[in-house]
């Protein structure tokens, strides 16, 4: 294992940058702020100012409309800021005018006469920005409504001003504790690195300072694991990729858990899981023993690696319990509460696991008859004669939550003729919500079973269940699995229908 060793320098230059980064990352910030928050509110004042010119137009038109003249109604009216001329044949008849559009009359007068009905527009009159409104006031005539706008902008103008002096402060203020965290992060880094360096040059005996419960922890605390493993096996880890093939071991584990090839004596098997992005703990299993054939459908909940970690425990034990159990190789429920009480030690008393765990167990002894027992979300069994779909009773009890399983685990058996179909899902399709927060209604599943199942095979109604799921859920959240076993009689094993 060969690490590269940063002398102090190159730390301080790593950690001057970062600071900087998170300054220029603040500032960025506080000038988008103040830009985003002063031009809405420079737009708000605006609309503010356009609303009431448009209120002053509707009472030059009411004025008009009952026979009044404008100009005695603006005359009366108090609004601050706003001025007014009146044009009656082509000439200025009226006006009243702010110091700033006083001092420009001839050019305010001109524009006024040459505007065209229904002019808005924004107009600069003494060095001020105003919004101007013409107005008609009756037959040749019409008005000329002004309205200066510099107040909002210089209110738009103080809070930006405000806005990046506040703003200044916390660029300072990031500097500063950039560097202080810098320095302090720098200093544990170090630490980390020295002992990498002491590792590489094969002394794997180091203690490093594990306090704290932050990211640099976690690395130490990592390192520290890893120093243990290459205790034991020094000549193996002498790189770094041998992490990159532990990993890749790991994934191939989980990817050959499943059977490769399940069949069932006297049955179709089709299952397949489709995998939620975040990862589940859907599994299924098949056994066939010297007497029986058995398939389970698990579930642990929950998203990420530790139900994956937990699903392997409970494959290997539910395996472990089916080879060697043979005093209650009879029995589904016998041989959960095996596993089940094994789970109990493992999971809750050693490992702290809180996970739910649920099991159901089916055997086939021949003859079409199913022995089944522990939990599903949904176990359906399809009749084919008179093709219809009725709901299984399951116990509601999962594995690994009490000691006391007797009473809470029990065998239950239903018989199949030719044609007959049990189907296994589990609560990623159960509970699955389409875009719009619509649960998916077990009654739509058992009526696409009840229409295709005749004229499929088991593969075929798993895959047809799956579009069916599909189209109705929004994004995958957790696992989808169907378990399909139909009985066929012409074939002594079952078809390969699994992916």
């Amino acid at each position: 294992m060969v690490f590269v060793g940063y002398p102090g320098g190159e730390l301080l230059k790593l950690g001057i940058k970062l600071a900087l980064l998170s300054t220029m990352l603040v500032g960025a910030v506080v000038a988008t702020t103040s830009w985003v928050f002063t031009h809405s509110l420079r737009s708000s004042g605006e609309r503010e100012v356009d609303a009431e010119l448009a209120s002053d137009a509707l009472l030059v038109t009411h004025a008009v409309q009952t026979g009044h003249l404008p100009e005695d109604m603006l005359a009366e009216l108090a609004r601050p800021g706003l001025s007014w001329l009146v044009v009656r044949e082509g000439r200025i008849s009226r006006a009243k005018l702010m110091p700033e559009a006083e001092r420009e009359r001839a050019a305010v007068e001109s524009r006024c006469l040459a505007s065209e009905p229904e002019d808005s527009r924004e107009q600069i009159i003494g060095g001020q920005h105003h919004h101007g409104l013409r107005v008609a006031a009756g037959p040749g005539s019409h008005c000329c409504l002004l309205r200066s706008i510099d107040a909002v902008l210089e209110r738009s103008r103080s809070v930006q001003t405000t806005l990046f002096a506040v703003g200044r402060g916390a660029v300072l203020l990031a500097l500063l504790t950039s560097a202080l965290l810098g320095f302090v992060l720098m200093r544990r880094v170090q630490r980390i690195l020295q002992a990498m360096q002491q590792a590489a040059g094969g002394d794997f005996d180091i203690e490093l300072p594990l306090h704290g419960h932050d990211e640099i922890s976690a690395i130490a605390t990592g390192l520290a694991h890893m120093l243990s493993r290459l205790r034991g096996a020094q000549a193996e880890l002498q790189t770094s990729a041998a992490h990159d093939r532990e990993a890749a071991l790991a994934a191939k584990l989980r990817g050959q858990l499943l059977p490769l090839q399940p069949s069932i004596n006297g049955f179709e098997f089709a299952a397949r899981i489709i995998g939620a992005p975040s990862g589940g703990g859907d599994f299924y299993e098949t056994y066939q023993g010297e007497q029986a054939s058995f398939v389970a459908v698990g579930n642990i909940a929950g998203s990420g690696v530790q139900p994956g970690l937990t699903m392997v425990i409970v494959d290997s034990l539910l395996l472990a319990t089916l080879r060697a159990s043979r005093e209650v190789a009879h029995s589904p429920a016998a041989i959960l509460r095996q596993v089940g009480a094994a789970l109990y030690e493992s999971l809750r008393k050693r490992m702290h696991d809180d996970q739910m765990v649920s099991v159901l167990l089916l055997r086939h002894d021949g003859g079409g008859k199913v022995t089944f027992s522990g939990h599903v979300p949904l176990l359906l069994l399809y009749r084919d004669e008179p093709r219809t779909v009725e709901k299984l009773e399951v116990d509601r009890s999962g594995l690994a939550v009490s000691v006391q399983l007797d009473e809470k685990l029990s065998d239950r058996s239903v018989q199949l003729a030719a044609g007959d179909a049990i189907i296994l899902l589990t609560d990623g399709i159960t509970e699955a919500h389409s875009a719009q927060g619509e649960r998916l209604h077990p009654d739509r599943l058992s009526d696409a079973i009840a229409k295709t199942a005749r004229s499929s095979t088991a593969a075929e109604l798993r895959d047809h269940l799956l579009d069916v799921v599909s189209q109705h859920v929004g994004n995958i959240s957790r696992d989808l699995t169907v378990v399909v076993l139909r009985r066929d009689p012409a074939t002594s094993k079952s078809q390969q229908g699994s992916t």
